[in-house]
């Protein structure tokens, strides 16, 4: 997913502020995750349950990025889209439901774990196995609405 983030900012980078931060919230997002879900290399090979505090702000950066998209990033996307042929729009169409499925996984992810108990936490690496692939695909979608988005503005630019 780091590689897949990384051709994704090189390819856009500069060309939206808004679209440069939540790419960067993205990172962030991801590299907690992986540390969480113990997929970064650690020190130990003895891995623990995280600390609630940690819990915490891993589930304040997911609602926050997922938020972010569809606060800021969707309604500029959707009001392009509009203003576009109607292909454009059916992507659009076509990718959001699977946008809100993952938006409604990681709220309902948070509900669990902002505030988790011992017995919540053993369930933890479950969950998190589950959220991985579901992050991915959220990703792959708002990378093909953001590349979606290049293209009518490209043909905007060449209107005028």
């Amino acid at each position: 997913m780091l590689t897949e983030l990384e051709k994704t900012k090189r390819a856009l980078a500069g060309k939206h502020r808004a679209i440069d931060d939540w790419l960067d919230a993205r990172q962030a997002l991801l590299v907690e995750y992986m540390r969480l879900a113990g997929l970064m290399p650690a020190r130990s090979k003895q891995r623990s349950l995280p600390g609630h505090v940690e819990l915490q702000r891993f589930c304040e950066q997911l609602v926050d990025y997922v938020s972010a998209g569809h606060f800021e990033i969707y309604n500029h996307v959707v009001t392009a889209f509009e203003q576009a042929s109607g292909d454009k729009l059916e992507l659009a169409k076509r990718i959001y439901p699977h946008i809100r499925a993952c938006t409604e996984f990681a709220l309902e992810f948070n509900d669990k774990y902002s505030n988790a108990d011992e017995a919540q936490l053993l369930l933890l690496d479950e969950d998190l196995n589950q959220l991985g692939p579901v992050l991915e695909d959220r990703f792959k979608q708002e990378d093909r609405l953001v590349k979606a988005l290049q293209v009518v503005e490209s043909l905007s630019h060449q209107r005028v």
